[in-house]
């Protein structure tokens, strides 16, 4: 039997775990070892098909659940092998000889994971349109106004663009390990759109492959993005380090404070100690020698208690998916008097939504708009 297919095995009963009993623990005997899953998540066996399609294996359905895989060139030359049957079911006795036991924490699942996360999977989809276009309101979802009227919004032609969402998962270790998965959206240019601490666009509608996109992209474009995108995901993972230390910085330093309070208490005791056996005439080989000790021993849980509580971070990009995304301009003037304005803004057709509008006197994206001398401005440019 192969290195492999012996690692997938689940390990089984021991002789003398039998004697201690259904509910207690085979290492320690407390008791506290929990139940196995009746079942693995329906996600995982999904994600292990997705990819294995995406490799180029060819999965066929076996007996009680199983899986008979004929593995693409790539991963036979990674894994030593032709084919593996995939067991799926954690209450399995036995296996089938050479198959592996696959779950997200067994050998066989940290194999697929590291061969998944090694090269990102790269989708093409569209954005379908949100109907209506946008609003009848227009701007006014976006913009407020103060003195003046919207008039009637005019959507153009729609139009597609370009888009790159990476999609990765942040790992965070230190004091309370946590995971979030998140997306980032990109334009054409390698420009951030948007960011979410989700493993999908939200509030997005698509189907696979690119519409209105037949022009093939340059030479190492999907290498530029990937190095404007991680530049990206720095950025951003630093802001969340931040939010994280926050977090964490509290619970460290009340335990740092009750290690602090526990450490004082014997300090003072080995102080009261010491005077009573100085002033009773005994004799002190070392003085102070167990007061060393105990704030030697202070200062290495202390160290302890930081080093647990640091926190290490790990952004590992899994996916890349191009967009078609649809888009479209939209006009509409503001009104006061003898005063039209009139301004453009770009709509996200996928979600319904415009971009705010432009100041025209600064060209900042304005959310509230004034009139200010016989023209229009926003609430920071506008004379008070």
């Amino acid at each position: 039997m192969s290195p492999a297919a012996r690692g997938a095995k689940r390990p089984g009963t021991r002789r003398g775990d039998a004697r201690r009993g259904p509910g207690t623990d085979a290492a320690t005997g407390t008791g506290m070892s929990p139940a196995p899953p009746p079942s693995l998540p329906p996600e995982w066996r999904q994600f292990v098909g997705r990819w294995l399609e995406a490799e180029g294996c060819a999965i066929k359905p076996a007996a009680r659940g199983d899986w008979e895989v004929e593995l693409a060139a790539a991963l036979q030359k990674r894994w030593r092998r032709q084919r593996v049957r995939l067991v799926f079911d954690p209450l399995r006795a036995t296996l089938p000889r050479g198959a592996w036991y696959t779950a997200p924490g067994s050998s066989a699942g940290r194999r697929i994971l590291e061969a998944a996360m090694q090269e990102p999977v790269l989708t093409r989809r569209t954005a379908l349109a949100h109907v209506p276009g946008v609003s009848e309101e227009g701007l006014a979802t976006v913009c407020r106004v103060r003195g003046l009227a919207w008039g009637p919004a005019r959507l153009g032609p729609v139009r597609y663009e370009r888009r790159v969402s990476f999609h990765a998962v942040a790992t965070r270790w230190g004091g309370l390990p946590w995971q979030e998965p998140w997306v980032v959206l990109i334009g054409s240019r390698g420009e951030l759109l948007e960011w979410h601490s989700e493993p999908e666009v939200p509030g997005v509608r698509s189907r696979d492959g690119l519409y209105q996109m037949e022009e093939e992209l340059e030479p190492g474009q999907r290498a530029r993005w990937m190095e404007v995108t991680r530049a990206h995901f720095d950025r951003l993972l630093a802001e969340r380090e931040q939010e994280w230390e926050r977090q964490m910085g509290r619970l460290r330093d009340a335990e740092l404070e009750r290690l602090g309070a526990f450490f004082t208490a014997r300090l003072e005791e080995e102080q009261e100690r010491l005077r009573r056996r100085t002033s009773n005439g005994d004799e002190v080989e070392l003085e102070h020698g167990d007061s060393t000790t105990i704030k030697l021993e202070w200062d290495r849980r202390a160290a302890e208690v930081r080093g647990r509580w640091a926190i290490r971070t790990e952004m590992r990009v899994w996916g890349l998916s191009e967009w078609a995304w649809p888009v479209a301009d939209l006009e509409q003037e503001l009104r006061a008097g003898a005063v039209h304005v009139r301004l453009k803004s770009r709509v996200d057709v996928a979600r319904g939504r415009p971009d705010p509008p432009k100041c025209p006197s600064c060209g900042s994206p304005a959310e509230m708009l004034v009139r200010a001398r016989g023209s229009v401005a926003c609430e920071h440019c506008a004379p008070e």
